[in-house]
């Protein structure tokens, strides 16, 4: 009887501490990463020469000119892309000739996700986009 009694205070005190440390050490661990909308400048040096990709799905590279070349789900397509009034805008021949699709462009830790009004329509990385010639083809 008096061990059960000794043992009682032992495991109280073992779950006080345990709750006690989660609830100091919880917010650290699960804080958001920070939210950064980028301006106008920032998406066009963060987008323009690099490659955009989920790794999987889809795959955007985005040219210093202008020009954009897309894959999405195995399907290559061309297309044109600027940055204006803090968005990237994209025109896209299949959707529209004249009228450019535009997104607010957000970096989330290493993550960059265009957003339709507050919405994720693309999250991926960007990585430095690469010649054939720097691959060591022709």
């Amino acid at each position: 009887m008096k061990q059960a009694i000794a043992w009682r205070p032992r495991r109280f005190t073992r779950g006080l501490y345990a709750h006690f440390l989660c609830g100091v050490l919880m917010p650290f661990v699960c804080a958001a990463s920070p939210e950064s909308k980028l301006t106008t400048a920032q998406i066009r040096s963060t987008v323009g020469g690099h490659h955009v990709s989920d790794g999987r799905h889809w795959g955007h590279d985005y040219f210093l000119d202008g020009r954009l070349e897309r894959s999405e789900n195995g399907r290559t397509r061309s297309g044109r892309w600027t940055a204006q009034n803090n968005q990237l805008c994209l025109l896209l021949p299949e959707v529209s000739k004249e009228s450019p699709v535009c997104f607010d462009v957000v970096r989330v830790g290493d993550e960059l996700q265009y957003r339709d009004a507050g919405r994720v329509v693309y999250a991926g990385a960007v990585k430095k986009r690469t010649t054939r010639l720097q691959e060591g083809r022709l």
